[in-house]
């Protein structure tokens, strides 16, 4: 594994690598100034086919965004190292490892670059960045409120990719029976809103997760990344 950061590239090169990911995509149109500083807390991390990025049990502080190649997701080193076919899949991107840092825990699975195939490429950002909701010293308002929507966003999708398959399941609606920010917005009110939703809703994804993890759960079809689009950390 190959950590570099971002000012070892060109500036052209890494804004056509970021371009697949809203949430700097997003930044960069609100303020480069603010695009710059995420950039300078970022890092690359390349790996080959294979080899394991993160481990269940892991802490760490980063969140973490594909760019390049495919990543498969296991419970564990053992359900790893095993063979045994990946819980999901992880496409270009995709945002992973948010649940670890939402939730202040460690990792709850092992994430492996996809056994054949390309070179990986993953960008690492800070996320002490994001946690202190407090704390604005280095990135803005606006900025933290495009984070925590994107995370939202991201988090309420899977949520109803689950749902999707299983409607009938005690945990399928427990998403939609969260309250929804209606306060004034672009202030610290509906950042702090943001962050509990997230927070709330990366709880009711890691209950899905111990589901498929432990195989109360079987998707129908031949292959679970057809829906199980990433299991996040």
């Amino acid at each position: 594994m190959d950590y570099k950061a971002l000012s070892d590239f060109p500036r052209d090169a890494v804004d056509r690598l970021l371009n697949v990911i809203h949430l700097f995509r997003d930044i960069r149109a609100t303020s480069e100034w603010q695009y710059d500083v995420l950039l300078k807390r970022s890092r690359l991390v390349s790996l080959n086919p294979g080899e394991a990025l993160l481990h269940s049990g892991d802490v760490d502080q980063w969140v973490y965004f594909l760019v390049r190649g495919e990543l498969q997701v296991h419970v564990d080193d053992a359900a790893a190292s095993s063979g045994d076919r990946p819980l999901a899949e992880i496409r270009p991107g995709e945002v992973f490892g948010d649940l670890s840092m939402l939730l202040a825990e460690p990792r709850s699975a092992t994430i492996v670059g996809a056994p054949v195939g390309q070179e990986i490429q993953v960008l690492a950002v800070d996320c002490t960045l994001f946690g202190d909701l407090e704390d604005f010293s280095l990135l803005q308002l606006p900025t933290k409120l495009v984070f925590y929507r994107n995370m939202v966003h991201s988090l309420r999708w899977k949520l109803e990719v689950y749902r999707s398959k299983y409607p009938t399941h005690e945990l399928a609606n427990s998403h939609r029976r969260l309250k929804l920010y209606t306060g004034p917005k672009n202030c610290k009110e509906e950042l702090v809103a943001l962050a509990d939703q997230a927070r709330d809703l990366a709880r009711i994804l890691l209950d899905w997760n111990a589901e498929f993890g432990s195989g109360q759960l079987v998707a129908e079809e031949s292959d679970m990344s057809d829906f199980l689009e990433s299991i996040l950390s």
